[in-house]
């Protein structure tokens, strides 16, 4: 249940209605695009489809379950058995409690790497790539793919986002030093359905 600890931030959302033309992105077009794709999204709740490939195990583990995020600094995630556990994540601390009746445990996150500095960092116009940030981007129809690589000394080796015009999320996918790879397929998303703090509990 590693997976549990490395959820963070970030998204890749596929699926386009009509292949078109790949056309390359300079890296702040990229992120430039990420911003604009959040600009009008405060909230999201959706299911969703976890695949995660250890690099310890042939055997690929395949989860269900939901997610909710909320502006400016609010994640939650919840899977199904017989995987079940949960995942808060209020900023910089994460909660996470393992199985049904499971103990809990609390993690805190280094400031550069809580939900608020990131979305601080995306509420405004985007105009150089932040210091150790490697960034590749490509528009493809109505679908904006921008892969990035945070500065070295994190868990977390590279992420992939494809962005739909409107924000809405399909999939995220995180490749991690250790090796291994966790992708979400999200479905029935809803957004903008005014989410409160009693949603964000793991209780």
């Amino acid at each position: 249940m590693k997976s549990l600890l490395q959820l963070g931030l970030v998204v890749l959302f596929v699926m386009a209605a009509q292949p078109a033309q790949a056309r390359s992105l300079t890296p702040v077009e990229g992120l430039e695009a990420l911003r604009r794709s959040f600009a009008g999204l405060q909230d999201f709740t959706a299911e969703l489809t976890q695949e995660k490939q250890l690099s310890i195990m042939k055997k690929k583990l395949v989860m269900q379950g939901m997610i909710r995020f909320k502006k400016p600094d609010r994640f939650y995630l919840e899977l199904a058995p017989p995987y079940s556990g949960k995942v808060l994540l209020k900023d910089t601390v994460l909660e996470q409690q393992l199985g049904a009746q499971g103990e809990r445990q609390r993690i805190v996150l280094p400031p550069e790497q809580g939900l608020s500095r990131w979305f601080a960092t995306v509420s405004r116009p985007i105009t150089s790539i932040p210091e150790g940030m490697e960034v590749r981007a490509e528009q493809n129809g109505s679908l904006t793919s921008v892969v990035i690589r945070p500065a070295k000394g994190g868990q977390l080796k590279e992420l992939t986002l494809v962005l739909q015009d409107d924000g809405t999320v399909r999939k995220l996918v995180l490749e991690e030093r250790a090796g291994d790879r966790t992708v979400m397929t999200f479905r029935k998303t809803r957004r903008n359905i005014g989410l409160t703090e009693a949603d964000f509990r793991l209780e």
